[in-house]
């Protein structure tokens, strides 16, 4: 055999080598190919619960969407031999936590997909030594609590939609100078200040429909920096339009109009007027004005009454239950003290006229004889029948006296 067909012979093994190496290599749990003229291998809804998956060293793209995956260790990628990876779809997996040093040694790595994981927090410097990294999506997780502030300036294209992000700090994009895509759609977001997007120079698309927005004066703003920074963006809050039939009432100020129409006043003497006659012009007045000065009159009332403090109620309920007290307390002692005088002075006319009813002898009664230890007779039989009772024990007394004394003359 000659050194031609030998050397022809060692040719058509490497070709036959470098053409079905890589599918003599591939794992029973993927489907190697090309794609993109890229040396891919698919991996994907195996239930697989770790990267090894016997993939060859020369894969360029790898697809482990739709597994188990929950957790990447420090330099797991790069200890299974996928340092040449371009690619890496790990979406829809359950990964939760990402070590530090997960991705050293993927110095190639141009493209990753996390989104539709579990990830609630990302380290700052977790995707520095990836120096090639262009495109990160990392959307449908869960960042409302700690939104990921990441450094890595050479990220173009950064997808964070769906993550129930609710306010983006002003200092968020520092480390991302030169993003150009980003999207934040779908999330719970009201807010979006343009001082978050100042960092950002060289963004070009920035999709944030699909949030609440509260439609104020911030977000006109940052609808007009948009505009101004030649960003495509969909409008999330329509122009500014003309005021509807409630607010035109609420808004409306009739002294501007009466300044407007006022006369001009000339206060130097010294210039001449002309005195022109002018044709009275009769202004109507419509009912929408009058309805506006008494919207106006009842927001004035209502501006008044929100501005008194409640303490001001309490303090006047408490003055007045001190002043009912008082005149409760003056009243009842002034009728106590009326009782008491008319009560004195009843006494006085009661022994008074008893000792009136008792002086004088009734004269019809002189032969009445008064029989030994009589009780008194009751206060109220005197009063009701002066006439019947006189003062017996005096009469009988001096019956008896008279008596005595006729005895001793005889």
């Amino acid at each position: 055999m000659t050194r031609e067909a030998i050397g022809t012979w060692l040719i058509v093994l490497v070709l036959y080598e470098v053409a079905f190496g890589v599918s003599g290599w591939c794992p029973s749990l993927c489907e190697c190919g090309t794609w993109y003229n890229l040396q891919h291998a698919s991996c994907t809804g195996r239930h697989l619960y770790s990267i090894h998956t016997g993939a060859p060293s020369i894969v360029q793209a790898l697809d482990l969407s739709n597994n188990s995956i929950s957790i990447l260790n420090n330099y797991e990628l790069a200890e299974a031999g996928l340092t040449r990876l371009k690619y890496l779809n790990l979406s829809v997996n359950a990964i939760s936590e990402i070590g530090l040093n997960a991705f050293n040694g993927l110095s190639e790595l141009t493209v990753l997909d996390l989104s539709q994981n579990h990830l609630y927090y990302l380290l700052p410097d977790i995707f520095m030594p990836v120096k090639k990294l262009r495109i990160l999506r990392l959307s449908k997780n869960n960042f409302n609590s700690h939104v990921p502030r990441l450094e890595c300036p050479w990220l173009t294209d950064l997808t964070l939609d769906s993550c129930q992000i609710s306010h983006i700090p002003t200092d968020m994009f520092i480390g991302l100078s030169h993003l150009r895509t980003l999207d934040l759609s779908n999330n719970l977001m009201i807010q979006l200040d343009t001082v978050t997007l100042e960092t950002l120079q060289f963004l070009r698309r920035l999709s944030i429909e699909g949030n609440p927005w509260s439609c104020d004066k911030l977000t006109y703003d940052l609808q007009i920096y948009l505009i101004r920074k030649n960003i495509q963006y969909h409008a999330v809050c329509a122009k500014n339009v003309e005021p509807k039939k409630f607010e035109k009432m609420i808004i409306y100020n009739p002294r501007i109009k009466y300044e407007k129409n006022r006369p001009l006043i000339n206060l130097n003497p010294n210039i001449k007027k002309n005195v022109t006659k002018k044709h009275s012009i009769s202004i109507p007045v419509h009912k929408d004005t009058i309805a506006c000065v008494t919207t106006t009159d009842e927001t004035n009332l209502r501006k008044t009454l929100n501005s008194i403090s409640p303490y001001w109620f309490l303090i006047v309920g408490f003055l007045l239950g001190i002043a009912s007290g008082m005149l409760i307390c003056y009243v009842w002692i002034t009728r106590k003290i009326c009782r008491c005088s008319r009560q004195t002075d009843n006494d006085a006319q009661r022994v008074s006229l008893l000792q009136n009813l008792w002086q004088f002898e009734d004269p019809l009664n002189d032969t009445a004889i008064s029989c030994p230890d009589t009780p008194p007779p009751p206060y109220r039989e005197v009063m009701l029948r002066p006439g019947r009772y006189r003062n017996i024990s005096i009469t009988t007394n001096l019956n008896n006296n008279i008596a005595t004394n006729s005895t001793e003359y005889t």
